[in-house]
């Protein structure tokens, strides 16, 4: 796999060298994109609603995204109406999560950019999910993210490893947050870190953990159930990187995994497998547990009779900073809006 992960990342670094060379199409309005090099599970969906909780007090926010799986193209607005098949699993739970903000899909996000302005003049803010490698674009303020368990400057391009491209992309980055720490984090874990990926004068370096949030019913099987009474699971997960919830729910006394590709949509087959390893589970205090991503898949109306029946828990996650780089990051994002505003 070497010869052809050399040839895909050098056309990689040619087509950024050109669009650095041509030019880029940039804003006036604050513009935060959320990135990464690795293909996917990096996080980018939790820390873009950091960002949405951090700016939200003070801003009018909007994001704007590719809407990866939905069936539409072109420009679009969430609406109530909205479904995963039409603006995508992400953008669809930052709708429903977050009702104050705007948030918008297009595959060309200088021209998404350009019609939220034109639509939504109010907006103060605009945050980009997973634009680091949209190169017709230049936007104010680059944040890359990189797996704690997988940094970049230890992966290669695919299909050798997993990143879009060579880990010297990494240098057009503005902030660099390595992702999923473990809780507590090491000076020694940190310096070891920071040695490998070797941070330019101009890059901060930050540090974030999953904290995940109390299981919420996702059918109205599940409402029947308590949560102190459940000892067995299977987890429904179509994520790039399902560990961390692997690794949460292993204080259970059975846990099987039915995994499926990132973004994959699910069918009445799909669930029904599940409820083949459901029936599986030893015990009567059973459900399946799934990711907040993945419950918006979940809901779609083509599932909902199906998936109604049977008891599916979803558990909603945060991005928490370590103390020390907490208030350092929280104050870059705010002075830079502020600033540019």
């Amino acid at each position: 796999m070497y010869p052809v992960s050399l040839i895909w990342g050098t056309i990689m670094f040619l087509r950024r060298k050109y669009y650095n060379i041509k030019g880029r199409t940039s804003f006036d309005k604050p513009t935060i994109c959320v990135g990464n090099l690795c293909v996917g599970g990096a996080g980018k969906t939790p820390h873009v609603e950091y960002m949405i909780r951090l700016l939200s007090k003070y801003y009018e926010i909007s994001t704007l995204s590719r809407g990866y799986g939905r069936q539409t193209t072109g420009f679009l607005l969430g609406n109530s109406r909205s479904t995963v098949r039409d603006i995508g699993d992400e953008p669809l739970a930052y709708y429903k999560k977050y009702p104050s903000i705007s948030v918008a899909v297009c595959e060309d996000r200088v021209e998404g950019i350009n019609k939220i302005l034109e639509k939504l003049p109010e907006t103060d803010v605009i945050i980009l999910d997973d634009a680091y490698q949209h190169l017709p674009l230049k936007a104010g303020l680059n944040i890359l993210l990189t797996d704690y368990y997988q940094i970049y400057t230890k992966d290669a391009p695919v299909p050798l490893g997993r990143l879009r491209e060579f880990p010297s992309a990494a240098k057009e980055a503005d902030i660099i947050i390595v992702t999923k720490t473990p809780q507590v984090l090491t000076s020694m874990d940190e310096n070891v870190i920071r040695a490998a990926l070797k941070p330019l004068p101009h890059q901060q370096l930050y540090f974030s953990y999953i904290e995940f949030q109390p299981m919420q019913p996702l059918t109205t099987a599940a409402t029947k159930i308590k949560l102190s009474s459940i000892r067995s699971v299977v987890t429904l997960t179509g994520v790039a990187n399902p560990y961390p919830l692997h690794e949460y729910l292993n204080t259970y006394s059975e846990v099987k995994h039915l995994a499926f590709p990132d973004h994959h949509q699910f069918t009445v087959r799909d669930i029904n497998k599940a409820v083949s390893f459901f029936s599986t589970l030893l015990t009567h205090e059973k459900v399946i547990i799934t990711t907040e991503k993945d419950a918006m898949r979940l809901i779609d109306k083509s599932l909902v009779d199906v998936v109604e029946k049977i008891p599916v828990f979803y558990i909603p996650i945060e991005i928490k900073f370590h103390t020390k780089f907490k208030d350092a990051f929280d104050h870059q994002i705010l002075n830079y809006v502020a600033k540019n505003k």
